[in-house]
């Protein structure tokens, strides 16, 4: 997986909350998002790369992007492989 990939939100999930409480709609388990990671999760429309949302958020926190970046692919493919999130 790289920087380029476009996400959205599986059909398969479920929001809830201003720090998200992801539940997939299959299975009833639920996932937990950090204040980052909701910010990433409410980024993820199928619009925007990877890339971008490391960019917007390393702005709004002042870190440095290429951690950013680094957190949200390991975020990424964990969405992907829990059927959270898809390929745009």
């Amino acid at each position: 997986m790289d920087t380029s990939i476009r996400l959205r939100h599986s059909p398969n999930a479920t929001f809830q909350a201003d720090v998200a409480i992801l539940i997939h709609a299959q299975t009833s388990v639920y996932y937990s998002l950090n204040e980052v990671g909701t910010v990433f999760w409410n980024m993820l429309d199928g619009t925007r790369t990877i890339a971008d949302c490391a960019t917007a958020i390393a702005a709004e926190y002042a870190a440095p992007p290429e951690v950013i970046a680094a957190d949200l692919l390991e975020i990424s493919a964990d969405l992907m492989k829990e059927g959270l999130a898809e390929a745009a």
